[in-house]
């Protein structure tokens, strides 16, 4: 049976410490778009060889994918902007918050808000387009796609309601987390 792999790309150099405004939350947000990988970190092994046997791999063209399919060895079949993250929207507050509340905020008020809803829309129907092409690869074997972890869980998402099972895997939380998606046996 085919698997798709979904993967996040490794830790990225750029770090933000301590507590940061609105202003300097942002400002972090457009380094990291342009960060590649920390330069000390690798993949796990077992990971590069599961990616490594994916008779077809998609990637998103940002930098730190491109840095993280180096790290493994591996050359993405097809580059492709609309595998990209999806951008976090923080809201503009007078607050003083680590990257990662800032990081909270933007991504609780991306699934809630009711000004944001089409691009909401906008981003689950970008998900099962992916996860459609993800599917229509599997015909050929295996496949990878090297991306982001907030809209990895969204072609998760897209590739279950279309029948597809999660198998195994940590998830995304974490810089190289993975999720491995099989084909439901009815299919």
């Amino acid at each position: 049976m085919a698997e798709i792999i979904l993967v996040r790309h490794g830790p990225v150099a750029v770090k933000a410490t301590g507590l940061l405004s609105f202003e300097e939350f942002s400002r972090y947000i457009a380094a990291y778009e342009l960060s590649g990988v920390d330069p000390d970190a690798q993949p796990s092994e077992a990971l590069r060889a599961r990616i490594r046997g994916a008779a077809t791999i998609f990637a998103s063209d940002a930098p730190r994918v491109s840095d993280t399919l180096a790290r493994m060895d591996v050359t993405a079949d097809t580059l492709d902007p609309a595998f990209r993250e999806a951008p976090p929207i923080a809201p503009k507050l007078p607050l003083l918050l680590p990257a990662i509340g800032w990081l909270a905020l933007a991504r609780a008020r991306g699934e809630v808000s009711p000004t944001l809803r089409e691009a909401r829309a906008a981003l689950v129907r970008r998900a099962e387009s992916c996860a459609m092409r993800l599917a229509a690869a599997s015909d050929k074997g295996d496949v990878a796609l090297i991306g982001h972890g907030w809209f990895n869980r969204y072609v998760a998402q897209a590739l279950i309601a279309q029948g597809w099972r999660n198998s195994k895997g940590p998830g995304f939380r974490s810089p190289w987390g993975f999720l491995c998606l099989q084909q439901a046996s009815h299919r």
